[in-house]
Protein backbone atom coordinates (compact mmCIF):
# COMPACT_ATOMS: atom_id res chain seq x y z
CA UNK A 1 0.00 0.00 0.00
CA UNK A 2 1.15 3.52 -0.68
CA UNK A 3 -1.45 6.16 0.07
CA UNK A 4 0.40 9.32 1.08
CA UNK A 5 3.62 10.86 -0.29
CA UNK A 6 6.15 13.54 0.66
CA UNK A 7 7.85 15.70 -1.99
CA UNK A 8 9.31 18.54 0.06
CA UNK A 9 13.05 18.54 -0.70
CA UNK A 10 13.60 20.11 -4.12
CA UNK A 11 17.35 19.62 -4.05
CA UNK A 12 17.05 15.95 -3.20
CA UNK A 13 14.73 15.36 -6.14
CA UNK A 14 16.91 17.44 -8.46
CA UNK A 15 19.96 15.34 -7.65
CA UNK A 16 17.96 12.16 -8.23
CA UNK A 17 16.77 13.34 -11.65
CA UNK A 18 20.31 14.35 -12.57
CA UNK A 19 21.22 10.66 -12.34
CA UNK A 20 18.93 10.15 -15.35
CA UNK A 21 20.59 12.98 -17.24
CA UNK A 22 17.72 15.38 -16.52
CA UNK A 23 18.95 18.94 -16.04
CA UNK A 24 15.94 20.70 -14.57
CA UNK A 25 13.65 20.20 -11.62
CA UNK A 26 11.48 23.31 -11.28
CA UNK A 27 11.40 24.81 -7.82
CA UNK A 28 8.21 23.62 -6.18
CA UNK A 29 6.49 24.59 -2.98
CA UNK A 30 7.25 21.85 -0.44
CA UNK A 31 4.52 19.23 -0.33
CA UNK A 32 4.73 17.21 2.87
CA UNK A 33 1.40 15.37 2.64
CA UNK A 34 0.38 14.55 -0.93
CA UNK A 35 -2.81 12.50 -1.07
CA UNK A 36 -4.71 10.65 -3.81
CA UNK A 37 -6.68 12.89 -6.21
CA UNK A 38 -3.87 15.47 -6.08
CA UNK A 39 -1.31 16.02 -8.82
CA UNK A 40 2.07 14.29 -8.92
CA UNK A 41 5.16 15.21 -10.90
CA UNK A 42 6.21 12.13 -12.87
CA UNK A 43 8.97 11.16 -15.28
CA UNK A 44 7.95 9.74 -18.65
CA UNK A 45 9.90 8.67 -21.73
CA UNK A 46 9.21 11.04 -24.63
CA UNK A 47 11.16 11.51 -27.86
CA UNK A 48 13.95 9.21 -26.64
CA UNK A 49 14.52 11.17 -23.44
CA UNK A 50 13.29 11.34 -19.86
CA UNK A 51 10.73 14.10 -19.49
CA UNK A 52 8.70 15.68 -16.68
CA UNK A 53 4.92 15.66 -16.67
CA UNK A 54 2.12 16.22 -14.18
CA UNK A 55 -0.58 13.62 -13.60
CA UNK A 56 -3.46 13.04 -11.21
CA UNK A 57 -2.94 10.39 -8.56
CA UNK A 58 -5.74 7.86 -8.84
CA UNK A 59 -7.03 5.99 -11.86
CA UNK A 60 -10.58 5.37 -13.01
CA UNK A 61 -10.36 2.55 -15.59
CA UNK A 62 -11.24 3.53 -19.12
CA UNK A 63 -13.86 0.77 -19.25
CA UNK A 64 -15.73 2.05 -16.17
CA UNK A 65 -19.10 3.67 -16.81
CA UNK A 66 -19.38 7.29 -15.62
CA UNK A 67 -20.32 7.48 -11.95
CA UNK A 68 -20.20 3.72 -11.48
CA UNK A 69 -16.66 3.36 -10.12
CA UNK A 70 -16.60 3.83 -6.33
CA UNK A 71 -13.09 5.26 -5.93
CA UNK A 72 -9.99 5.72 -8.11
CA UNK A 73 -7.27 3.05 -8.01
CA UNK A 74 -4.13 4.41 -6.35
CA UNK A 75 -2.13 1.16 -6.26
CA UNK A 76 -1.70 -1.82 -8.61
CA UNK A 77 -0.53 -5.19 -7.27
CA UNK A 78 2.42 -6.52 -9.27
CA UNK A 79 1.28 -10.13 -8.87
CA UNK A 80 -1.92 -9.58 -10.86
CA UNK A 81 -0.96 -6.57 -12.96
CA UNK A 82 -0.88 -8.55 -16.22
CA UNK A 83 -4.29 -10.10 -15.54
CA UNK A 84 -6.47 -7.25 -14.29
CA UNK A 85 -8.40 -5.44 -17.04
CA UNK A 86 -7.50 -2.10 -15.44
CA UNK A 87 -3.75 -2.64 -15.79
CA UNK A 88 -2.80 -5.36 -18.26
CA UNK A 89 -2.56 -3.02 -21.26
CA UNK A 90 -0.90 -0.21 -19.32
CA UNK A 91 1.99 -2.27 -17.94
CA UNK A 92 3.23 -2.91 -21.47
CA UNK A 93 3.54 0.67 -22.66
CA UNK A 94 2.41 3.23 -20.08
CA UNK A 95 4.93 3.27 -17.25
CA UNK A 96 6.23 6.29 -15.34
CA UNK A 97 8.50 7.13 -12.42
CA UNK A 98 7.29 9.09 -9.40
CA UNK A 99 10.20 10.96 -7.73
CA UNK A 100 9.55 11.41 -4.00
CA UNK A 101 11.42 12.10 -0.80
CA UNK A 102 9.41 9.60 1.19
CA UNK A 103 6.03 8.04 1.82
CA UNK A 104 3.83 7.27 4.81
CA UNK A 105 2.41 4.02 6.04
CA UNK A 106 0.25 3.16 9.03
CA UNK A 107 0.87 0.20 11.31
CA UNK A 108 -2.40 -1.28 12.52
CA UNK A 109 -2.66 -2.89 15.95
CA UNK A 110 -6.30 -3.48 16.77
CA UNK A 111 -8.02 -0.12 16.52
CA UNK A 112 -4.74 1.80 16.80
CA UNK A 113 -3.04 3.13 13.64
CA UNK A 114 0.52 4.39 14.07
CA UNK A 115 1.96 6.52 11.22
CA UNK A 116 5.51 6.01 9.95
CA UNK A 117 7.48 8.16 7.55
CA UNK A 118 9.59 5.99 5.24
CA UNK A 119 12.64 7.34 3.42
CA UNK A 120 15.61 6.00 1.43
CA UNK A 121 18.76 5.23 3.39
CA UNK A 122 21.30 6.23 0.74
CA UNK A 123 19.77 9.31 -0.98
CA UNK A 124 17.39 12.15 -0.20
CA UNK A 125 14.88 11.00 -2.84
CA UNK A 126 13.81 7.82 -4.64
CA UNK A 127 11.82 6.66 -7.65
CA UNK A 128 8.57 4.74 -7.37
CA UNK A 129 7.45 2.61 -10.29
CA UNK A 130 3.96 3.48 -11.53
CA UNK A 131 1.51 3.11 -14.42
CA UNK A 132 -0.48 5.81 -16.09
CA UNK A 133 -3.65 6.01 -18.08
CA UNK A 134 -3.45 8.64 -20.85
CA UNK A 135 -6.07 11.36 -20.70
CA UNK A 136 -8.78 11.29 -23.29
CA UNK A 137 -8.50 14.00 -25.90
CA UNK A 138 -10.80 16.89 -24.98
CA UNK A 139 -13.19 18.39 -27.48
CA UNK A 140 -13.11 22.10 -28.25
CA UNK A 141 -15.52 23.03 -25.45
CA UNK A 142 -13.99 20.77 -22.81
CA UNK A 143 -11.09 21.31 -20.46
CA UNK A 144 -8.23 18.88 -21.08
CA UNK A 145 -8.00 16.41 -18.20
CA UNK A 146 -4.74 15.11 -16.78
CA UNK A 147 -3.47 11.60 -17.29
CA UNK A 148 -3.98 9.41 -14.23
CA UNK A 149 -1.24 7.60 -12.33
CA UNK A 150 -1.26 4.49 -10.14
CA UNK A 151 1.70 3.26 -8.01
CA UNK A 152 2.74 -0.39 -8.41
CA UNK A 153 3.16 -2.37 -5.19
CA UNK A 154 4.88 -5.62 -4.22
CA UNK A 155 5.14 -7.73 -1.08
CA UNK A 156 6.92 -5.92 1.73
CA UNK A 157 10.54 -6.70 2.52
CA UNK A 158 11.42 -7.81 6.04
CA UNK A 159 11.74 -4.40 7.74
CA UNK A 160 8.70 -2.98 5.95
CA UNK A 161 6.59 -5.99 6.93
CA UNK A 162 6.81 -4.80 10.54
CA UNK A 163 4.58 -1.88 9.48
CA UNK A 164 2.62 -3.13 6.44
CA UNK A 165 2.48 -6.20 4.21
CA UNK A 166 2.87 -4.20 0.98
CA UNK A 167 5.36 -1.63 -0.33
CA UNK A 168 5.76 0.36 -3.55
CA UNK A 169 8.15 -0.71 -6.29
CA UNK A 170 11.33 1.25 -5.56
CA UNK A 171 13.73 1.64 -8.48
CA UNK A 172 17.42 2.39 -8.30
CA UNK A 173 18.53 5.11 -10.75
CA UNK A 174 20.32 2.43 -12.81
CA UNK A 175 17.00 0.61 -13.27
CA UNK A 176 14.72 3.62 -13.53
CA UNK A 177 15.30 4.20 -17.24
CA UNK A 178 14.52 0.53 -17.96
CA UNK A 179 11.13 1.06 -16.35
CA UNK A 180 10.09 3.95 -18.57
CA UNK A 181 11.85 2.96 -21.79
CA UNK A 182 10.37 0.37 -24.17
CA UNK A 183 11.45 -2.90 -22.54
CA UNK A 184 10.75 -6.61 -22.80
CA UNK A 185 8.19 -8.07 -20.42
CA UNK A 186 10.87 -10.09 -18.67
CA UNK A 187 12.87 -6.92 -17.91
CA UNK A 188 9.86 -5.19 -16.33
CA UNK A 189 8.92 -8.29 -14.34
CA UNK A 190 12.43 -8.42 -12.89
CA UNK A 191 12.03 -4.85 -11.64
CA UNK A 192 8.76 -5.56 -9.82
CA UNK A 193 10.41 -7.01 -6.72
CA UNK A 194 10.69 -6.03 -3.08
CA UNK A 195 13.49 -3.61 -2.29
CA UNK A 196 16.48 -5.00 -0.40
CA UNK A 197 16.25 -4.85 3.39
CA UNK A 198 18.72 -1.97 3.66
CA UNK A 199 16.89 0.32 1.20
CA UNK A 200 14.56 2.14 3.58
CA UNK A 201 14.47 3.64 7.04
CA UNK A 202 11.28 4.14 9.03
CA UNK A 203 10.52 6.89 11.51
CA UNK A 204 7.45 6.94 13.72
CA UNK A 205 5.71 10.30 13.41
CA UNK A 206 2.78 11.96 15.15
CA UNK A 207 -0.81 11.55 14.06
CA UNK A 208 -0.70 15.09 12.62
CA UNK A 209 -0.12 13.47 9.22
CA UNK A 210 -3.29 11.39 9.49
CA UNK A 211 -5.38 14.18 8.02
CA UNK A 212 -4.65 14.92 4.37
CA UNK A 213 -5.62 18.54 5.11
CA UNK A 214 -2.52 18.99 7.28
CA UNK A 215 0.68 20.26 5.69
CA UNK A 216 4.15 21.33 6.71
CA UNK A 217 7.27 19.84 8.32
CA UNK A 218 5.20 18.69 11.31
CA UNK A 219 4.14 15.78 9.09
CA UNK A 220 7.61 14.25 9.12
CA UNK A 221 8.75 15.25 12.61
CA UNK A 222 9.74 12.21 14.66
CA UNK A 223 7.32 11.37 17.42
CA UNK A 224 8.66 12.49 20.79
CA UNK A 225 8.37 10.44 23.96
CA UNK A 226 6.35 13.18 25.66
CA UNK A 227 3.86 13.18 22.75
CA UNK A 228 2.30 10.26 24.58
CA UNK A 229 1.13 12.68 27.28
CA UNK A 230 -0.06 15.56 25.08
Amino acid sequence: MCGRINVSDNEGVRLLLAMLGMEVWPSRDPRFNVAPSQSLDVVTWQDDAASLDSMKWGMVPSWAKPGKFSSPLINARSETIREKPSFKKLISSYRVLVPINGFYEWKREGKIKTPYYITPTSNDAMFLGALYQPAKQASNDEKQEKSQVCVVTVAANEPMSEVHHRMPVILKPDDALKWIQPSEQSVIDELMVSASNDTLQMTEVSDYVNSARNEGPECIAAKRANDLFD
